[in-house]
C-alpha cells in the first residue's frame, strides 16, 4: 500500500518486499504492522514470508476491518469474525500476535475480540488512536498511536498505559512525509504554522551533526514507555538507513530539552493527517 503525501515509489513490488523482509530478519526487525483496510497488504506479506522462508520469524499485528457507516450494530461481532478469519486466511497462519480495533469511533467493539484471545487466536488485543478525543480513556492492554517529534499529543496516555504493563506501538515517525516534504510543495498553511518549527529543528539537526532524520526518530526512542516503533519503508536501503539509526539509541538529555523548547503544543488539524487540509 503507498503511504503518505511525500510517496513517491508507491507500493514495493514483490521482489522488494522479499529483499525489505530479509533485510529486516537479519537485522533483528520482528515486528511487522498491517491491516485488512491496507488493500493486499497481508496478501504480500504471507507470500514474502513463504518466499523466503520466514513465516515463523515475524510477530504480526492486524486490525480489523474498518466497519461500514451504516453498519448495524448488531452485525458487528460477525464482521470482527470474518475480517479476522480472512486476515489469517490471507496471511496464512492459524493465529497472530496481536489485532486491534482499526477506527477509534469502533472502541466500544474491543470487547468483541477477547473471546479470539480466549480461543488462542491472537496473544494481545487493543485498539489504533489517532485523535485528542480519545487521549483520556482508559489505558488499553495495546495500542497503536500517533507520534513524532512534532505531535506528542498521546505521550501521558503512552506513560499510563505502559505503567500497567500495556503494549505501545508508534507509527508516523516523520509526520506521513510531511516532516522532509520540499518547502516550496508545502500548503500553505504548514507554510505558516509548521515550516518554522520545522527549520528550527533542522537547524538543531546541524548543530548537533545529525541528519534531521536521525534527530526524528531517536526522539521517539527516546521515550521509555513506547514498546515498537513502525516504519514504512519503500526499499532495503531506507530499511537498513532507519536500522543505523535505531543502533544509536535515545538521543542526549541537552538535545530532548533544546527540543522542547523549540516544538509548542500544536494545533491537532496540524498534526493529524486526517484533519489536513485538501
Amino acid at each position: 500500500m503507498a503511504y503518505g503525501i511525500n510517496n513517491q515509489q508507491g507500493k514495493p513490488n514483490p521482489e522488494c518486499i522479499q529483499a525489505i523482509l530479509r533485510t529486516a530478519a537479519d537485522n533483528g526487525v520482528n515486528v511487522l504492522d498491517t491491516a485488512r483496510s491496507y488493500g493486499d497488504s497481508e496478501e504480500q506479506i504471507a507470500a514474502a514470508l513463504k518466499k523466503t522462508g520466514l513465516q515463523k520469524h515475524f510477530k504480526i499485528i492486524t486490525k480489523i476491518q474498518v466497519f461500514p457507516k451504516d453498519l448495524p450494530h448488531g452485525e458487528r461481532e460477525a464482521w470482527v469474525e470474518r475480517s479476522l478469519t480472512t486476515s489469517l486466511k490471507a496471511l496464512q497462519r492459524d493465529d497472530v500476535e496481536g489485532v486491534l480495533i482499526h477506527h477509534e469511533s469502533e472502541l466500544d467493539s474491543l470487547p468483541l475480540l477477547e473471546k479470539y484471545r480466549e480461543r488462542g487466536l491472537v496473544q494481545f488485543v487493543g485498539a489504533s488512536l489517532d485523535s485528542n478525543q480519545t487521549r483520556d480513556i482508559e489505558a488499553l492492554d495495546a495500542t497503536q498511536i500517533p507520534g513524532n517529534i512534532l505531535d506528542r499529543r498521546f505521550t501521558e496516555y503512552a506513560h499510563r498505559a505502559a505503567a500497567r504493563g500495556g503494549l505501545i506501538f508508534v507509527r508516523s515517525v516523520y509526520l506521513q512525509g510531511l516532516l522532509f516534504k520540499p518547502e516550496d510543495q508545502l500548503h500553505p498553511v504548514f507554510k505558516e504554522k509548521l515550516l518554522p518549527v520545522r527549520r528550527q529543528l533542522e537547524a538543531l539537526a546541524r548543530e548537533a551533526a545529525l541528519k534531521p532524520s536521525e534527530l526524528y526518530f531517536r526522539y521517539l526512542l527516546s521515550n521509555p514507555d513506547f514498546t515498537c516503533i513502525l516504519s514504512g519503508v519503500d526499499t532495503p536501503e531506507q530499511l537498513l538507513e532507519n536500522i543505523s539509526i535505531v543502533q544509536k539509541g535515545a538521543l542526549p538529555k541537552d538535545l530532548l530539552r533544546k527540543i522542547a523548547a523549540i516544538v509548542p503544543e500544536l494545533p491537532e488539524e496540524l498534526i493529524r493527517p486526517s484533519s489536513w487540509p485538501k
